[in-house]
Order: structure tokens, then C-alpha cells, then sequence
């Protein structure tokens, strides 16, 4: 099949694309800018290009992986989140769209990122294409091919690792490779006419929303100790603080904080697993076995 991606260049599209690929799929990247995507095709500028309009047309499956979570102002949450979706609900015929969203995603949230992913939920499921909604919390890599985790949970040359609020924030965080195997087995599913998750084998990319979140639960500080050396330091920032922060620092902005302080938090659904013919991985198993460190909770 014809499977175009959106924000091709991201951690989860550039493991996603081999993967299609392997399967016999004929991938179109679409991003931004000029960047080695590994895609068959690559077209940049997408949200101008008259090409990615007709690559969007002309698609078997959609994999809408665009998205901001750390934007600095409610303009750049809607243009990255809701003003992309626009572009493919709008051009986009494929038989199927698969959507990469969040927990709690909803228009009626205060927060920007679950608002504008929300809607862009609802934009997506009015456009009548048979839609897969993923909905994943905080996606952590394997420890050889760490990405954003070195941002959030990893010290860099020896200095604290900054948490806002005190810690005890509790994560479900899933393994980018189930990420990628759960959106792989929905591209090449057959088709379902009724939606949601039935929890019976082989339902794989039946439409609906999933819930995809890891089967460990850790709070965030405990992740920062099995994540780095033994003895890291970790500096909590009162919400308070990270708060007027978010004012006068460019890379940190109030959502962001507000995401960390409340909306961490996921359920996990092994219904889904289930569904998508898959195994749950431990990404806290993975980098228990890398570092040699366990979490107290999961003793």
C-alpha cells in the first residue's frame, strides 16, 4: 500500500518507516524541512507543497504522527496540533488514518495540547475515513537508542536532573518499539466497518480508540534513578516556580508544566495488546537490565 506519514523525521516515523517498508509498503515521508527520512519519497514543506496534497489524496493509509507537546504559546499548540490534522482531514482520502494522540485528549480540556488534540480528534473522525486513534503517554526508547529521554529523565554530564513538582507524579510509560509495531499492525490490517476496541485476537486496526500505555507504573523520580548512574541528583521545582519560569525561559512553557504536574498519568489496557496481536514490553525491565538498578515499585 501507499502509506504517507506525517512528521516523518520524528523519533517514532524514522523507526516506523523501515519497519513499513520491510512489509512491502511504499512510504511517502512529509516534513518540514529537507531531512534524511529513509522514506522511498520525501516531501518537504508539506504543509505548502501541492505535492503533499496529492500524496495525502492519493494514499492507501494515513499515519498522522504530528504533533507539539512543549510549544510556548496557545498559536504554536493549534498550528502544530490541530492545524496539521486541518491539512489532512482536508486532502486526505485514504482508506484509513491513523492518529498518534494522548491520553485524556479532549476540546473541552483547559490544557492546549490535550485540547487542540482533542479536536483534532473530532476533526479527523468527521471526515467519515475509518479512523485509528492511538493514544500514548510519555514514549521512552531502549536504552541503546535513547532520544527524548536524555531531555526529561537523564542527566546530562553529571548535573541534576530537574523534575518539576516533587516527584511522585505517577507514568505509564510505553516502549517506542510497541509504538511502532501497534501503528504497523493497524497499516496492515484489514478493514472493520463498526469502531472501537473489541479485545479479541486478531482486530488489529479495527477503528477505534486505543489506549497504549506500558504495563509498569513508576513515578517520575523513580524512572530518573533507574535511567541514570547510581547517586544522580535530582532538583524538584515547585510547580509554582516552573510556572513563573515558564515566562522568561524559551524552551519551557506553562502547559508544559501543567502536562507534567496533572496529566502524566495513564491506564493501561491489555485489552489492546490483545487486540493488535502484540506483547506488552517493560521498558522499566529494559533499562533495569542496562543500568542494573530497580525501582522500589517494582521490586
Amino acid at each position: 500500500m501507499k502509506v504517507v506519514i506525517t512528521s516523518a523525521n520524528s523519533a517514532t516515523g524514522l523507526m516506523l518507516i523501515p519497519v513499513l517498508k520491510a512489509a512491502g509498503h511504499h512510504t511517502v515521508g512529509l516534513v518540514r524541512k529537507p531531512v534524511d527520512t529513509g522514506a522511498d519519497e520525501v516531501i518537504t514543506n508539506w504543509m505548502e507543497a501541492p505535492a503533499a496534497r496529492e500524496a495525502l489524496g492519493t494514499a492507501d493509509v494515513i499515519v498522522h504522527l504530528s504533533g507539539e507537546l512543549n510549544a510556548k504559546n496557545e498559536r504554536l499548540y493549534a498550528a502544530a496540533n490541530l492545524d496539521t490534522t486541518r491539512i489532512v482531514a482536508e486532502y486526505g482520502r485514504a482508506e484509513k488514518v491513523i492518529y498518534l494522540s494522548y491520553p485524556h485528549a479532549s476540546p473541552g480540556e483547559k490544557n492546549f495540547y490535550l485540547r487542540f488534540k482533542g479536536e483534532a480528534e473530532e476533526l479527523l473522525r468527521r471526515t467519515g475515513i475509518p479512523l485509528v486513534i492511538f493514544r500514548c503517554p510519555v514514549i521512552i526508547d531502549a536504552p541503546d537508542r535513547a532520544s527524548k529521554i536524555d531531555v526529561l529523565f537523564r542527566s546530562r554530564r553529571g548535573r541534576p536532573v530537574p523534575v518539576i513538582g516533587n516527584g511522585w507524579q505517577m507514568m505509564r510509560p510505553v516502549y517506542r518499539g510497541s509504538v511502532v509495531e501497534a501503528i504497523a499492525a493497524a497499516v496492515g490490517a484489514p478493514m472493520r466497518s463498526a469502531g472501537g476496541v473489541s479485545g479479541q485476537p486478531g482486530d488489529a486496526g479495527h477503528p477505534g480508540v486505543y489506549e497504549l500505555s506500558g504495563p509498569d507504573e513508576v513515578t517520575i523520580d523513580e524512572f530518573i534513578r533507574l535511567a541514570n548512574p547510581p547517586g544522580v541528583r535530582i532538583l524538584h521545582i515547585p510547580g509554582w516556580l516552573a510556572i513563573l519560569l515558564s515566562k522568561v525561559l524559551p524552551g519551557l512553557s506553562s502547559t508544559f508544566v501543567d502536562m507534567m504536574l496533572h496529566h502524566t498519568s495513564s491506564a493501561y489496557e491489555p485489552a489492546t495488546y490483545r487486540a493488535l496481536g502484540l506483547q506488552p514490553v517493560s521498558i522499566v525491565n529494559k533499562w533495569r537490565e542496562a543500568t542494573g538498578i530497580t525501582p522500589a515499585s517494582v521490586e
